[in-house]
Order: structure tokens, then C-alpha cells, then sequence
């Protein structure tokens, strides 16, 4: 026989036929489902990392000094350092190579600086403070000690309102000026410079 022409036989094979088709239609119904839900979900967006900020050393304050009120830059020159403890002389005598100079506790010696007009300047030790009304020698140095002058009891009286007030050569009566004229109580308070004479 060719074939089972059976009527059982061929009801038997169209049922299997058919459950073969739906669970097939089942898997892609399912399939179709997953795949929709995967697309239909919307992606998860990792944090944005934000890019950490910089570290940087603290900013060095500019250097300055006060004229009168008015602000002067300083531009330090690292190669050079003034030495003060040499006798008085010129520019030759004070200035020399940062490498050379002393760096022992009791020498007399400055940074270097350049001020807006190009001229070299350094910190040969005082400051020079402008009061705001003449005084005696008692009344002068009450009112540098209020203004927190270490040295006020040896402070000098110049003229009845220009006092010198004593201060280390170098950095620290940069800053003692600084100070004195932060307080407000002064017309003026700057360092006693040493600055190089104008060349002819």
C-alpha cells in the first residue's frame, strides 16, 4: 500500500499537525514578548561620573607692599639674595647668587624682589610707619603695640608721626608691614627697603 488511508490514521495526523503549529506559535508569541519587553524597557544609564576636581596646591598669595594706600606688586627673583650682612655698599656688594649666600640663623639676608618700575628691591630688616597724628614717644608706641607691633618699645620716632618700627631683615618685615597697615590705624606702614640705585 502507498499509504494508510485510514480515517483514524489521518485525524491523528492532522491533530499533530496542528499542536506542532500552536506550540510553535506558542515559542514565537514568547519569543516575540521577550524581545519586546527587552526593547520597550528603557536602558539603564550609568552615573554620569563627574570628573573629580583638580587637585591643586593652595594658591600662594601675589606678593605686594603698601605705598600710601596703594598696592604695589612684587616679582620675586629666586637666582639672587641680598645680603645685608656685608658693610654698606652698592649693588655688588649686597646682591648675590642665591647658591652663595649664607643660611646661617644670624645672617642678615632677603629675597630678591623686582617692583612694577623693573627696580630690584629687598628686605634689609624695619618698617616705616606713618601715624595719623603726631606723638610723643609714649603715645607712638601705644599705638603701634594696639596695632600688634612686636617691637613697639624700641620703635624710633623719626619725625612726630614717622616712626621705625624693628623687624628681621627678609620676609618677615614684608609681612609686619603688611600687617600694620592691614589695621587700618596707620597712613602707612612699608617696609625701610633697600633698593638698587638707578644705573646712569
Amino acid at each position: 500500500m502507498a499509504g494508510d488511508r485510514r480515517p483514524g490514521r489521518r485525524a491523528d495526523a492532522c491533530a499533530a499537525g496542528r499542536a506542532r503549529r500552536a506550540i510553535g506559535s506558542a515559542l514565537w508569541l514568547a519569543v516575540t514578548i521577550a524581545v519586546g519587553s527587552a526593547h520597550a524597557q528603557p536602558a539603564a544609564t550609568p552615573p554620569v561620573a563627574g570628573k573629580p576636581a583638580a587637585r591643586t596646591a593652595p594658591a600662594t598669595p601675589p606678593l605686594a607692599w603698601y605705598d600710601a594706600g596703594l598696592r604695589r606688586p612684587l616679582t620675586p627673583e629666586p637666582a639672587l639674595q641680598a645680603d645685608f650682612s656685608v658693610p654698606a655698599g652698592g649693588s655688588d656688594r649686597v646682591l648675590k647668587a642665591a647658591a652663595t649666600v649664607s643660611r646661617a640663623a644670624d645672617a642678615r639676608v632677603s629675597p630678591v624682589f623686582r617692583d612694577e618700575t623693573g627696580r630690584r628691591r629687598a628686605l634689609p630688616g624695619g618698617v616705616l610707619v606713618v601715624l595719623r597724628a603726631p606723638a610723643d614717644e609714649a603715645g607712638g608706641r601705644a599705638a603701634l603695640a594696639a596695632a600688634g607691633a612686636p617691637e613697639a618699645a624700641t620703635a624710633r620716632r623719626l619725625t612726630p608721626t614717622l616712626w621705625r618700627v624693628d623687624a628681621p631683615a627678609g620676609i618677615a618685615s614684608l609681612e609686619l608691614a603688611n600687617r600694620l597697615h592691614a589695621s587700618g590705624r596707620f597712613v602707612s606702614a612699608q617696609p625701610d627697603w633697600w633698593v638698587e640705585r638707578a644705573l646712569k
